[in-house]
């Protein structure tokens, strides 16, 4: 009986570890869904970046433990990053760095050679003007480089969140 039981288990356990394959056609039709899904949000201007490293232009890649993000919501972008670098004429105490929000000056979206998509994005703030450009690639993944006329350049990784179709 004991060992009736063990192989019960056994053969459940196989089971239920065991992985499904996808076809050739079934891995297409994700892959085309997902660049749909990308296509569609960039377009939209209906985006968010979560972000794990970052890399000043001072200094080494640093990974990110807290969750940073880039959101942006039609004509609104909500930054939500680190900044560690040199800074040449901010406010007393710091500033706020790249944590803002503010609307957008200018949008564009330029499909790449490698499968990849192009998103530059211009923000004006009280403190500064950025140039937010966003390398998206076909899996989701993301790089981001800001530029601003008061600090130095920085640099993030992250994936983009893929949302259905609104």
């Amino acid at each position: 009986m004991k060992k009736l039981i063990l192989l019960t288990f056994m053969a459940l356990a196989v089971v239920a570890c065991s992985t499904t394959r996808l076809t050739p056609e079934e891995k297409a039709a994700k892959e085309a869904r997902k660049r749909q899904q990308l296509t569609e949000n960039l377009n939209d201007r209906h985006f968010t970046i979560h972000v794990d490293y970052m890399q000043p232009m001072r200094g080494p890649m640093k990974r990110l433990t807290s969750d940073y993000e880039l959101t942006l919501h039609g004509d609104t972008l909500i930054s939500y990053l680190p900044y560690f670098g040199r800074a040449y004429n901010v406010p007393y105490g710091g500033g706020k760095g790249l944590s803002f929000t503010t609307l957008i000056r200018d949008y564009q979206v330029v499909e790449g050679r490698k499968d990849n998509y192009l998103v530059e994005i211009k923000a004006r703030n009280e403190e500064d003007e950025f140039v937010y450009n966003i390398e998206v690639f076909a899996n989701g993944n993301a790089s981001i480089s800001v530029q601003a006329h008061e600090r130095d350049a920085i640099r993030f990784t992250g994936a983009m969140e893929l949302e259905e179709h609104r």
